[in-house]
C-alpha cells in the first residue's frame, strides 16, 4: 500500500483502476474477487460475480469509440475502503465529468466498487 493525498492506495485498488484507465479489462478483472459487486451510472443496477464484472467492465471499455477517459483527480481512505475522485471524460466534444469510485479492498481483492456521479 502506498500512501497518497489523504489515503492509502492499495495494490489491488491499484491494479483495478489500472485496468479501467488503460482499458485492460483482464487486468482489472485479475484483482477482483469471485463475489465482487459493481454498482454504477453504467450498469443497470448492481452486477454480482467476477465474470458478470468483468462483462460489465467488457462493454465499457471494450469500444475505443466510445469508452470515456479516467484520470484521478483525488484519494482519500485507510486502505480497505478507497475512495477515488475520478475526473470521466466523454468522447467527441462530452465534457469530463467527476465521479466517486468507492473501493472495498480486502486480503488484495477487491470485493465491490460503487460508483456515483458527483
Amino acid at each position: 500500500m502506498a500512501t497518497v493525498g489523504r489515503g492509502v492506495y492499495a495494490q489491488a485498488v491499484h491494479e483495478f483502476f489500472e485496468g479501467i484507465r488503460t482499458y485492460d479489462v483482464e487486468r482489472a478483472a485479475a484483482v477482483l474477487a469471485d463475489d465482487a459487486e459493481w454498482t454504477s451510472p453504467w450498469t443497470q443496477g448492481t452486477v454480482e460475480g467476477q465474470e458478470a464484472v468483468k462483462a460489465a467492465l467488457e462493454g465499457l471499455l471494450g469500444d475505443a469509440a466510445k469508452r470515456p477517459s479516467f484520470t484521478i483527480v483525488d484519494v482519500a481512505g485507510d486502505g480497505h475502503l478507497t475512495t477515488l475522485t475520478v475526473s470521466v471524460s466523454g468522447r467527441f466534444g462530452k465534457a469530463p465529468r467527476r465521479h466517486r469510485f468507492r473501493i472495498l479492498n480486502l486480503k488484495g481483492k477487491v470485493h465491490q466498487v460503487v460508483v456515483d456521479a458527483l
